[in-house]
This record gives C-alpha cells, structure tokens and sequence, in this order.
C-alpha cells in the first residue's frame, strides 16, 4: 500500500492529550487519522446510497 505525506494543524494541547493516551495504548496519530478516515468514507457512501434511493421513489 502506498503512503502520502501530508502536513495537519491540529490544538497543541489536543494534540499532547492524544499523544499521552494513545501512547499508553500503541496508538499513533497516523494510524488512528487513517481508521477515522475510513468510517467516515464508509458513513457517507451510507449516506450518499440512502439518498439515492430516496429519490428513486
């Protein structure tokens, strides 16, 4: 699987809170951008096939 580097801004504090938690269980931000990610792209294509079948009534 390919990579991409991409630069985000996020609240120091929010970030150092994250870093303390997440750290404790193996977590890193990357890894837990990425599974956010996917549940809200499979949300919304949910979402977007909900509606699509609403018109079609």
């Amino acid at each position: 699987m390919a990579t991409q580097r991409v630069n985000i801004t996020l609240d120091p504090k929010v970030y150092e809170e994250f870093c303390r938690i997440a750290g404790k269980k193996g977590i890193r931000v990357s890894t837990w951008i990425n599974a956010q990610m996917i549940e809200f792209i499979e949300e919304e294509k949910v979402i977007e096939e909900y509606r699509r079948k609403k018109r079609s009534e």
